[in-house]
């Protein structure tokens, strides 16, 4: 039996999320309708409203400040090339972003560079993830357009203090994005004090190709799809019902029981690593409250993340890494390298995302075949403390850098 300890890059549908979303498959088959409309579409309508409450009520926001997505990339997009597009001024096109921001951030904001002038200045962060709050306030001296953070980061963890940051921005009048992708349900989210931010449905086991955006009310955005007056008109297209219906639902079924297990969960892990593994450290956030439920990360000393990966993959173990060649780059996490990991630690990086449908005798036989693929990597590896050693004394007299290491992939691509 194959056991998913993946559930931070998306989760199994619920059995009710699907029951919700059928009767939109095959039954109901209007798109959204005003009270005019056929009743097919005025009960389409009604579900598109009622959906729109639900997620509005758990981020403590206005239904009507609700845009409903594809998901976490075109929220994002949407987000911030829409923002920049309708805001830009001659002498305001500076965007702050986290260093730890994900890649439906940071893409966009190379594209906003690349192609249409804009400037982009990243926010250090301390070795936990967290944002450096001095280096914020310094950059906002130079009145950027906006700040875009992640709540919850999903390759270490860490939760980040967004009310605090919001009013640091706020301060300096500068509008604050807030990508709550990976906290949202399992962490208490008020979005209304942020000015943008972003949700999906795939990461509480709700279907994929659904997210929203919360836009606060007088901000403005230009659409990134025109066709129609969906949305507010700030996203054409016909509604995704069962989608939305289902993300509605999965924000339902995301109950503090949940929570309360796949916290549980998370520092069972955290015990077993300790009591079973040797030559590893916890990334991300050191004190548990500030972690995402469901949560755990690691980065284990002399091996490869990606070749653990591929043998507890042949043994129906799923995680995931932040090493190289699972990314399907040629350098490390960006992440993971801006919370000073240099290459040949971070390569050991591995990831588990644990869920409600997971139970702690998978995480035993995890464990226990995770020890024994750890010792059998070591054996083999040329890699060891005195390797480090002077790999470090070689960094420190200048004889190698992490540009020595590897390539960015424009490079590559030129």
């Amino acid at each position: 039996m194959k056991v998913y300890l993946d559930n931070n890059a998306s989760t199994r549908v619920d059995e009710k999320v699907l029951e919700s979303m059928m009767p939109f498959f095959t039954e109901v088959i209007s798109p959204p309708s005003s009270e005019y409309g056929n009743s097919f579409g005025v009960e389409a309508q009604e579900a598109l409203s009622n959906a729109r409450e639900i997620i509005a009520k758990k981020l403590h926001v206005n239904p009507s400040e609700i845009i409903f997505t594809s998901g976490q990339a075109e929220s994002n997009n949407t987000a911030l090339k829409g923002f920049a597009f309708a805001n830009e001024k001659p002498d305001s096109k500076l965007i702050l972003a986290s260093a730890v921001s994900h890649s439906t951030v940071m893409d966009p904001l190379k594209s906003l560079v690349k192609y249409h002038g804009f400037e982009l200045e990243l926010i250090d962060v301390d070795a936990e993830g967290f944002l450096k709050h001095d280096h914020l306030r310094e950059l906002l001296e130079k009145k950027p357009l906006l700040v875009t953070v992640p709540h919850g980061n999903v390759e270490i963890g860490t939760i980040e203090d967004i009310k605090t940051i919001a009013n640091v921005c706020h301060e300096y009048n500068v509008p604050l994005h807030a990508d709550m992708t990976y906290s949202f349900c399992k962490v208490e989210t008020d979005a209304s004090i942020a000015d943008i931010a972003t949700v999906a449905s795939h990461l509480i086991h709700g279907p994929k190709g659904i997210g929203a955006l919360y836009l606060k009310k007088k901000r403005r955005l230009r659409p990134l799809i025109d066709g129609g007056f969906q949305e507010n008109r700030k996203r054409a297209g016909t509604e995704n019902i069962p989608g939305i219906v289902g993300f509605a639902e999965a924000v339902k079924q995301f109950t503090p029981e949940v929570i309360e297990k796949i916290t549980e969960l998370r520092d069972y892990t955290h015990d077993l690593f300790k009591q079973h593994l040797t030559e590893f450290s916890i990334t991300g956030a050191k004190d548990k409250n500030k972690r995402l439920p469901g949560h755990f990360s690691a980065v284990i000393n002399y091996v490869e993340g990606e070749s653990i990966l591929l043998y507890l993959d042949m043994l129906n173990f799923m995680v995931a890494t932040g090493s190289a060649c699972s990314s399907k780059q040629l350098k490390a996490s960006h992440v993971l390298s801006a919370i000073g990991l240099p290459t040949e630690i971070s390569h050991g990086s591995i990831r588990l995302g644990l869920s409600k449908y997971n139970e702690k005798s998978q995480l035993d036989e995890f464990i226990v075949q995770l020890g024994q693929i750890v010792e059998r990597l070591r054996a083999m590896s040329p890699v060891d403390q005195n390797f480090m050693r002077e790999w470090k004394e070689m960094k420190d007299s200048g004889e190698y850098t992490e540009e020595d290491h590897h390539h960015d992939e424009e490079e590559l691509e030129d």
